[in-house]
């Protein structure tokens, strides 16, 4: 995972010819300073973590002689010398942590989880209805139950949990009112960032993929007949799409006229691709084709065993 991570500033000059774009040249001449999070080493200006009350985070960075020390809203930081730890506190919540060197800013935004067995018998969590989790999945060799459940509110819906996605893209769409209850993994995150950067370094003008579904709890997937046993419900999967112009459906990828499950079996492709590099992030990857409730579209996941399907 630590090649993965660090791949990513790497990333956008890979192609034979490739020219650099803007925002890579801007990656490129900006202050270096990667962050390493328990073993985790990124070098992205904001990071999502999702950690239990009482969990710590071990933290250093690639320059620890000149950055300007660890600040956190809340909890425990203990110097260690050559590292840091940060031990989280015990009311659930959003809590950043900020290092500086120079001009150089990264900030991980941790969120503090509500411990999976606050959820009772019949599947509710705090009186909002999350459903029964499955015993564990062959094919989801990654997945087991939730650690947590992320409070999602108003006020940290559009908190970043990378450099191109917040927190409102994973977000349950259909539960009503708040707070909700998020389910996310930080492995599906890395996935969704290099194959912005893997499918931006082959041309295609976009800023981030639009994720129209990513955490959806159990009780919803067996309503709406997605089947009980799904990656999202794990918070490991996201349904994109790479709408570059803006118009609410998958751009026209293969330049025929047409936006259909050819362009989701391109973008499919260039998935496939990324997983090959990087089989840590090995999952699902499935492409449908337009549908009564939405146009072309993939799916990826992170469930550490490879699968393909199409629609």
């Amino acid at each position: 995972m630590r090649a993965a991570l660090v791949f990513w500033v790497l990333l956008a000059g890979v192609g034979a010819g490739a020219t650099l774009s803007d925002a890579t040249v801007r990656r490129q001449v900006r202050p270096r300073l990667s962050v390493d999070v328990n073993g985790y080493v990124y070098d992205w200006d904001n990071i999502g973590r999702f950690v239990l009350p009482g969990e710590t985070l071990r933290l250093t960075t690639s320059d620890n002689s000149n950055s300007s020390g660890w600040v956190a809203s809340a909890g425990e930081l203990v110097d260690l010398g050559t590292s840091t730890c940060w031990v989280a506190p015990d009311e659930p919540g959003l809590y950043p942590i900020i290092v500086t060197s120079g001009t150089a800013v990264r900030r991980i935004n941790a969120f503090v989880m509500i411990p999976y067995d606050s959820l009772d018998k019949k599947g509710y969590l705090k009186g909002v209805k999350i459903g029964k989790y499955p015993k564990p999945i062959e094919e989801f060799p990654n997945f087991t139950k939730p650690k947590g459940f992320i409070v999602t509110t108003p006020d940290n819906l559009d908190t970043p949990v990378s450099p191109h996605y917040t927190l409102r893209d994973f977000a349950s769409r259909t539960m009503e009112g708040f707070p909700k209850y998020t389910v996310l993994r930080e492995e599906l995150l890395v996935k969704l960032e290099l194959l912005t950067d893997f499918v931006q370094a082959r041309g295609f003008k976009f800023d981030r993929f639009l994720v129209f579904s990513g955490y959806r709890p159990p009780a919803l997937n067996k309503r709406v007949r997605y089947g009980r046993n799904s990656a999202h419900i794990f918070g490991g999967a996201a349904d994109i799409i790479l709408d570059g112009n803006s118009d609410g459906r998958l751009d026209d990828l293969n330049h025929d006229g047409q936006s259909n499950r050819k362009d989701a079996k391109l973008l499919a492709t260039y998935a496939e691709e990324l997983e090959a590099k990087y089989p840590e992030l090995t999952g699902g990857i499935g492409w449908y084709g337009r549908t009564r409730s939405s146009g072309a579209f993939i799916h990826v996941d992170v469930r550490g065993k490879p699968s393909r399907w199409h629609q």
